[in-house]
Parts: structure tokens; sequence; C-alpha cells
């Protein structure tokens, strides 16, 4: 594995851990928002390891469901986990009328935690 695939993998597990202290703290939109940015990182890594250099976070997620999800190297619902996310992460940012609660923020993390654990088995397997 590359320095930048660890980096990136490093950055993953730090979101996460952020994540979980948040939902600990109450802070549940905050929590999904890390929780969203935790599997962005993770999907970079995966994409690093493949030489695939994206920046835009459509064009992280059209790059995953084009390189892993469409080809079936993935299962799709790991890159319907990753646009969901992100609709959820923009809502907790950017949403003034609409609060991402607890219960939805909770599944979130446990979803993160699942995301995370498949894409470091997919790129242990690239090794």
């Amino acid at each position: 594995m590359n320095d930048e695939v660890t980096r990136y993998l490093n950055k993953a597990d730090h979101a996460l851990a952020v994540a979980q202290d948040l939902m600990e703290k109450g802070h549940a939109p905050d929590a999904a928002s890390k929780i969203y940015y935790a599997m962005f990182y993770a999907t970079k890594a995966l994409l690093a390891a493949e030489g695939i250099d994206v920046v835009k976070h459509s064009a992280v997620e059209s790059a995953f469901g084009h390189h892993f999800a469409k080809p079936g190297r993935i299962d799709p619902k790991y890159h319907k986990m990753l646009m969901n996310a992100r609709k959820i992460r923009e809502i907790a940012d950017y949403d003034i009328d609409e609060e991402i609660v607890e219960p939805v923020a909770s599944l979130k993390l446990e979803e993160g935690r699942e995301f995370i654990r498949v894409i470091k088995m997919l790129l242990g397997a690239l090794e």
C-alpha cells in the first residue's frame, strides 16, 4: 500500500473516531457529516490505489461507481451508501430547515464502519 493510500485511510479512521465522539456528545448532525467524510476518504484511498485521481465529491462518487460498483468489484450497495451519506451530509451542513436526528446518525455510523472495513479488505486484496 503506498503512502497516499495509507494517509487517506488514516484520515478515514480519524473522521470515524471523531464522528463517534460527536455522537456521544449529542451532536448528530456534525457526526453525520464526519461519517460521510470517513467514507469519502476511504473511497479516495481505494481510487488512489488504482491510480485514479479525482477531487470533486461528485467525481469521487462517480469514479467509485464506474470502476468498482458497476463492474462488480464491490457490492453496489456500498456505492449507494456513499451517495446517501453525501446527501445526509449536505442536509446536516447546509439545510437550516431539516435536522439530522440521532437514530439516523447512529445508523450511518454503523454503515461508515462497515464501508471502511470493506474498503480495507478490498485494498488488501489489491496488494
